[in-house]
């Protein structure tokens, strides 16, 4: 028997197997829950093999012990023999050689640090491992850079309760490692963009100031990362315009004002880019004849759509068989109205599908029953009301995704048509000129909360098959979705099955027991009921079962009141 020192032995009262094995401990060590061991096995005609495997759940008994009340006689009374043992599950992660044999009954079992620690957790053969956390003994977990980008694999699904499993936090904080690793990410680093849905409050307005609250501990975790702690150092913020503004545009922000540009899309590029699909969003929108009657209207206002002179972004509705050059803009004839705003263009649509006198154009109708047009024009008006602010003529206010390396759109004070429409509307135009290029670099992060409002596990719309095309062809052009949601089990599942890296905080004790956490060891979803903030479930496919780690405080501020103040830095000396 050899005389290695371990933390103890294989357990011998069992059968050991390739997946898990039991150790008891020596009285005087102990293993915790996520713990990496390594035990060697000496195999016939092969040689060591080394068996790696992370710590699951942790016992301890009596042996002796016969009844329940035996406890008081040995432990308190002292009057039974009996003694204390304590052992630890472990779940195999890998076997090195590859050679599938179990562990032997009796073999001294140690601590995994060192090489031996990257072995167990497969870094030696990660292209490009990134630190995204730090383990139960406080040294870096990584993630395998290659199943995100795309070349291997891409996106990332991040599930949890809300405002306990802190998903957004931990996709900026794998977002700022992103970009604070140049040297990890290769080439599709020099043009990275990341674009940023701000959904609810304003939290994300604020990462490129200093968190107050940070201190020096919260700098060591950063440090074992590899990464110096600040803010994002590139942002651009957008939101939409407030409702009733007039001629000036403000942003429709309410903690900040300062840095943030008002977004809104023109008569002409609202039709152009055919944004109207995302004015049917609604699942149920699908389930009849409104699709139809949208595309065919959306075919004939590109047809007929002419730009008006001395009017930016305003069009009037012609015939294109008029006889002058369709290029050329054009002058608003007496009794003729410009298209200036979605209002107007509404208006202009329903002379074509519900005229005062006469029937529906076919060319506009499709030969649709009125009951289905009536229905087409309810949901125009209601699309008015709630986000009719957002479209306007002018000079252009696109939001311009390259001004920095992170494009944050604040969409919290939108109807839940408006977010539909904005996100429907971003997505497409990010997705499209990937298209058109048909190239992989620069890379594209799309960050998405609430993924199960968008892409719904029931039911079809516009922004659901995006978001699908996206998750399925994404990776290939270069386009990478983090989306984050309560329940994974109410996102599409074409989504979900596309996300190479999996990450869950905090569970709802039933949604842990869906088959969307089939990654889960047992054990794992058991605590991934009670899991702290800032701790976190990783899978990925460079590793065969489920790591928990723990992120650093964030350095950047998510809210008015922890922003230090401009005359202080925060970092000095960190």
């Amino acid at each position: 028997m050899t005389d290695r020192h371990g933390v103890g032995r294989v357990l011998g009262t069992e059968h050991t197997n390739t997946r898990e094995f039991r150790v008891v401990i020596d009285d005087d060590e102990y293993l915790q829950l996520d713990d990496l061991v390594v035990v060697r096995t000496e195999v016939p005609k092969e040689g060591e093999v080394r068996t790696y495997g992370v710590v699951t759940e942790v016992e301890a008994i009596y042996e002796g012990a016969q009844f329940e009340s035996d406890t008081h006689r040995i432990a308190g009374e002292g009057i039974l023999p009996g003694a204390k043992v304590r052992s630890a599950r472990v779940a195999v992660t890998r076997l090195e050689p590859e050679l599938w044999v179990s562990a032997d009954p009796g073999e001294v079992v140690e601590r995994a640090t060192g090489v031996e620690r990257e072995k167990a957790l497969y870094v030696d053969e990660m292209g490009r491992p990134l630190p995204v956390g730090l383990g139960r003994d406080g040294e870096p977990v990584f993630v395998d850079l290659d199943f995100f980008d795309g070349r291997k694999g891409g996106h990332m699904s991040i599930s949890g309760i809300s405002g306990v499993a802190t998903k957004t936090s931990f996709a900026l904080f794998f977002l700022r490692l992103l970009s604070a690793r140049p040297d990890l990410v290769g080439e599709g680093a020099a043009n990275l963009r990341i674009l940023v849905f701000n959904v609810k409050g304003e939290d994300l307005l604020w990462l490129d100031k200093p968190n107050r609250r940070f201190t020096e501990d919260d700098a060591v975790g950063w440090a074992k990362l590899g990464v110096q702690p600040a803010p994002f150092p590139s942002v651009s913020l957008w939101a939409p315009p407030r409702l009733h503004s007039g001629d000036v545009v403000i942003p429709d922000t309410g903690g900040r004002q300062e840095g943030v540009a008002a977004f809104t899309w023109t008569p002409r590029e609202f039709i152009d880019e055919g944004l109207l699909r995302f004015l049917f969003t609604d699942a149920s929108d699908f389930r009849n004849q409104l699709a139809f009657v949208q595309e065919r209207v959306q075919a004939q206002l590109r047809r007929y759509a002419r730009d008006v002179v001395g009017m930016p972004g305003a069009v009037v509705l012609r015939d294109p068989g008029d006889g002058t050059d369709p290029r050329l803009p054009v002058k608003v004839h007496p009794g003729e109205s410009a298209i200036t705003d979605l209002a107007t263009l509404i208006e202009a649509v329903e002379e074509f599908l519900d005229p005062a006198e006469g029937e529906p154009d076919p060319r506009w109708s499709g030969r649709t029953q009125g009951g289905t047009i009536s229905a087409f024009l309810r949901r125009l008006h209601a699309a008015e009301h709630r986000l009719g602010h957002l479209i306007r003529a002018g000079e252009t206010r696109r939001i311009d995704r390259r001004a920095a390396q992170v494009t944050v759109v604040g969409i919290q004070s939108l109807h839940d048509l408006g977010q539909r429409f904005v996100v429907g509307a971003l997505l497409s135009e990010t997705f499209g000129e990937k298209e058109g290029t048909g190239q992989r670099l620069p890379l594209t992060v799309i960050v998405l909360d609430e993924l199960n409002k968008y892409a719904p596990r029931e039911g079809n719309s516009p922004l659901k098959e995006m978001l699908i095309d996206i998750a399925q062809r994404g990776r290939s052009l270069g386009v990478l979705l983090v989306g984050a949601q309560q329940t994974a089990s109410r996102v599409a599942p074409e989504v979900m099955e596309n996300a190479a890296i999996r990450v869950a905080g905090r569970l709802d004790a039933a949604e842990a027991e869906r088959s969307e956490y089939g990654w889960m060891l047992p054990s794992t979803r058991a605590r991934a009921r009670l899991l702290k903030p800032g701790t976190m479930v990783l899978s990925q496919p460079s590793i065969p079962v489920p790591l928990v780690l723990e992120f650093p405080f964030p350095p950047w501020a998510t809210r008015k009141e922890e922003v230090a103040d401009d005359g202080g830095d925060p970092f000095e000396g960190i």
